[in-house]
């Protein structure tokens, strides 16, 4: 009896096990792509500097915004000016606390329509081994991170670059839990938001993928 009982054990198992061998046969496709969106090579290149778009930091960026910034100073002045890629990226560069600026090599700032991405390669030691559970252990020493979201100025000299979207070795994170994971990784505040040291002399900002527009007074809201 107890055979009998063993035997048809095995039996129901094999056609479990076969059963389920032919689903995954039969359904293989969206199988294999699910687990290479999850488990396959991630594109971790820093997006390359152009004309447009993409700017980097840079001495003579540095210099040109500067300039642009004294002549919103002069009474007679322009009402506004536009930045270009490199020089976005040598203000937010240069505005970013040092304590955090410091862990981002590589800067990379990426001008979209009404929001900029900043790209690096993140010094991996600065995340908490809690912050992002088992990914923790898959990290290399320096990682390419990515956080994008809008500009503001909120007053004079002190704007804030709003963290909407991470992604850390191209795994984007959920929205959930970006705002805790900026705090850890940008020095954000709990609002998500990354306070940035800029000129006093303007007051808004318009952001376009050719440019970025600073105004000497706040614009009207529509």
């Amino acid at each position: 009896m107890n055979g009998c009982l063993k035997g048809l054990f095995r039996l129901a198992l094999l056609t479990v096990v076969f059963a389920m061998a032919l689903v995954a046969w039969w359904f293989r496709e969206p199988i294999l792509h699910a687990a290479s969106r999850w488990l396959g090579p991630r594109r971790t290149a820093l997006p390359p500097v152009s004309d447009t778009a993409v700017g980097a930091p840079t001495p003579k960026a540095l210099s040109s915004s500067q300039t642009k910034y004294e002549k919103l100073k002069k009474p007679v002045g322009p009402d506004s000016v536009v930045l270009s890629p490199n020089e976005i990226a040598s203000m937010i560069g240069s505005g970013i606390d040092w304590s955090v600026r410091k862990s981002f090599d590589s800067l990379r700032v990426e001008l979209l329509e009404g929001t900029v991405a900043v790209y690096c390669r993140l010094d991996t030691r600065v995340i908490p081994p809690d912050a992002i559970g088992p990914l923790a252990g898959m990290l290399n020493p320096m990682e390419p991170l990515r956080i994008a979201g809008p500009l503001r100025i909120d007053r004079p000299g002190v704007a804030h670059f709003t963290v909407q979207e991470l992604s850390l070795r191209g795994f984007p994170f959920p929205g959930q839990v970006v705002k805790q994971l900026a705090q850890r990784m940008a020095g954000a505040d709990s609002t998500g938001a990354v306070p940035l040291r800029v000129s006093p002399t303007f007051l808004d900002v318009a952001i376009h993928p050719t440019g970025v527009v600073l105004y000497r007074h706040r614009r009207r809201s529509s």
